[in-house]
Formats: C-alpha cells, sequence, structure tokens
C-alpha cells in the first residue's frame, strides 16, 4: 500500500502515514479539537476499505479537514 493514504471514514478524515522506521501509523480527525490523533482501530478500514469508506486526494482530504476545522471556530 502506497503511504500517505487519505480516507474519509464516514465522515471522519483517517490518513495512514509513513513512520520514520518505516512502518505505519494512523491518524484520525478528533471531532472536539480538530485535531489528529492515533486511532489504530481504524487500521483495518483504511488497508481494507469497505463501503463506508472514500479514499481521497490530498486536496480532497485537506478541504474535507478545513471545512470541519472552520465549523469549531
Amino acid at each position: 500500500m502506497d503511504l500517505p493514504r487519505y480516507c474519509i471514514v464516514g465522515a471522519r478524515p483517517v490518513k495512514a502515514i509513513e513512520t520514520e522506521d518505516g512502518g505505519m501509523d494512523i491518524l484520525a480527525y478528533d471531532w472536539s479539537t480538530g485535531e489528529f490523533a492515533r486511532h489504530m482501530e481504524f487500521l483495518t478500514r483504511v488497508c481494507l476499505p469497505d463501503e463506508e469508506v472514500e479514499i481521497v486526494s490530498q486536496e480532497q482530504f485537506d478541504a474535507q479537514v478545513a471545512e470541519l476545522r472552520a465549523r469549531l471556530k
């Protein structure tokens, strides 16, 4: 799987990124802070997407995150 991978899981932005040691980390949008935090429970959904998971470009992902963050203000 190529990294990074940008996904929308339901309505939540989730991304898979490469770690410094060549591994993978899963970061999900936190609804209350607007920041990303580690959420490995999304690993399977990011690696093996189902009908609720949309793999998107970085541009689409960033636009979704910006829209969500604007709602927090």
